[in-house]
């Protein structure tokens, strides 16, 4: 009598595991439930190919799924599509957790100041949090006498990720009130842990040498409410209106949150709308505090939601664009994550008409892929060399195959790819003219990771950005766990400069005026002609 069940090993980086599972289960599914941490990019619905596994032993035949996102080389060689792999029999299996080695976006922040390096009991502390979608990042600010410091930041990949990379496919899985449970679970225990590696120094046999008084939280809107397990359906569906205080501030005892930090206030950074969140109020409050003049600036934060807020005298509007994905390399064949390996800034070479490429790596490795800059410089390049025409279209040969960007034609650029990226470039261009409304700013604050890597004369000929914008743009860096760590100074100065610094973030949350594109009728003239380079 034939078995219900097979015998799954799991090879992961040279450990050998035995499952049991049953057959026509999935294999994503079996791996969850045992404590295997693996991607899932689109959520586990089998669109974008990223999710591999190889097969050693025991591989089932390709889906049509595996069939459309894998070579026929890959096939032979046992891969498949990890969300959609279903247990045929006993098998043995390769996996790679590619967070492990992912080029994580930290503060870069920390004084260096020894003065602090003694331990002492007087000493007070404070942890700013910036919860991302992709990475979370964490800083520990120390307080002796008047003198304030920011200790050592750390930061760690946001292992909410095996739900999906993006939040649209957080939000669908949350649906699952057992899903959202595990979700918030998972944000909590990232940031204990990040806090628990910041304080370890700070402990004599254990103990904190000290009193930690404060934690503050930045996000955007849906990782703040899937961090406090709230439903977030309302994310997902118009008018994106909250129905209760899921935008508002709040400070309560992190106890309640963390089961910990007996003693600790936490404070949870204020949204502005359901995607102009914490985490823009955070960078706003950052600018401020830094007493940068604001009377005509612009500040942007370029991620999977294009976030922006002009200030006009001091007074904000602020908005947001759907960019998707493409500035982290999703959505393109080639993308990988800003891992060793990934293509990171690339320049095209014109030699009597032969197109040659020459390319850095993360970390000098062999390349792998395309992270989000070398994607943008790439087709910034085919622009200038005339590989791309104003309109995106590839020139022959490489319309049907794409242009290959290294000898053994692995990593190449397709023609889908030019069109993802022009989609999310187009989005940024026109949520940026429509929010200045004909006004040229003085100076153009670029947030975020992104912005900080890179160099904008290398992508010049996207257009993604006005003309005007042109020798304005100033890189300001992880602006939202900046403006946490500028809450938590003012927390460690006493009752009356939190309040303050509280009064302030509300004011800023609250006084911003926002713009829906989606309700704009000329949006979608000016997106489409956005689109060309």
């Amino acid at each position: 009598m034939k078995s219900n069940s097979a015998l799954i090993i799991v090879n992961e980086y040279r450990k050998k595991t035995e499952l049991t599972a049953p057959i026509g289960k999935l294999l994503s599914v079996v791996l969850a439930q045992n404590g295997f941490e693996t991607d899932s990019p689109c959520g586990g619905n089998g669109r974008c190919g990223k999710c591999r596994v190889r097969f050693l032993q025991g591989a089932p035949a390709p889906s049509s799924y595996d069939e459309r996102f894998l070579s026929g080389k890959e096939l032979e060689d046992g891969y498949r599509l990890l969300c959609k792999a279903v247990i045929k029999n006993n098998c043995e299996i390769e996996i790679v957790k590619p967070e492990k080695d992912m080029v994580v976006e930290g503060a870069d922040i920390s004084s260096g100041d020894t003065s602090f390096d003694k331990k002492g009991v007087g000493r007070t502390f404070a942890i700013a949090v910036d919860l991302g979608s992709t990475t979370i990042a964490a800083a520990l600010v120390a307080k002796s006498g008047n003198e304030l410091v920011v200790l050592r930041s750390a930061s760690t990949v946001n292992h909410q990720r095996r739900f999906g990379t993006d939040v649209i496919s957080r939000i669908s899985a949350a649906e699952d009130p057992e899903v959202l449970k595990e979700l918030s679970d998972i944000a909590i225990a990232d940031i204990k842990g990040l806090a628990d590696e910041l304080l370890l120094p700070e402990k004599d046999n254990g103990k904190l040498a000290g009193a930690l008084e404060h934690i503050a939280i930045a996000g955007n809107t849906t990782m703040m409410n899937l961090l406090l397990g709230r439903d977030v359906s309302w994310l997902g569906r118009f008018p994106y209106t909250p129905a209760g205080d899921e935008l508002e501030l709040q400070t309560v005892p992190a106890k309640e949150l963390f089961g910990d930090y007996e003693g600790t206030l936490l404070t949870l950074v204020p949204g502005i709308s359901a995607f102009v969140g914490a985490d823009i109020v955070s960078g706003m409050y950052y600018l401020k505090s830094e007493g940068i003049d604001l009377k005509n600036t612009m500040f942007v934060d370029l991620g999977t939601n294009g976030e922006m807020a002009y200030f006009d005298h001091g007074a904000a509007t602020v908005t947001s664009t759907a960019a998707g994905p493409v500035f982290e390399a999703g959505g393109i064949s080639c993308g990988v994550a800003s891992v060793p390996g990934a293509i990171c800034h690339v320049e095209l070479k014109d030699n009597d008409g032969k197109i040659s490429a020459a390319y850095e790596t993360i970390g000098d490795a062999e390349p792998i892929g395309l992270c989000g800059t070398g994607v943008l410089e790439l087709v910034s390049e085919a622009v200038r060399v005339g590989l791309i025409d104003e309109t995106g279209l590839l020139s022959e040969p490489y319309f049907e195959t794409g242009f290959p960007l290294t000898q053994d034609d692995k990593i190449i650029l397709s023609q889908q790819d030019v069109r993802n990226l022009q989609l999310g470039k187009a989005a940024i261009r026109t949520g940026a003219a429509t929010l200045l409304g004909g006004n040229v700013p003085d100076n153009v604050y670029l947030a975020g990771g992104f912005g900080t890597h890179i160099h904008m004369d290398n992508v010049k000929n996207l257009r993604m950005f006005p003309e005007e914008f042109d020798g304005k743009i100033i890189p300001v860096g992880n602006t939202s766990l900046k403006g946490a760590i500028s809450f938590v100074r003012n927390a460690l100065m006493g009752p009356c400069a939190l309040e303050g610094a509280a009064k302030e973030l509300k004011e800023i949350a609250q006084n911003a005026s926002v713009i829906n594109l989606a309700t704009l009728d000329e949006f979608d003239e000016k997106y489409i002609d956005a689109m060309n380079f």
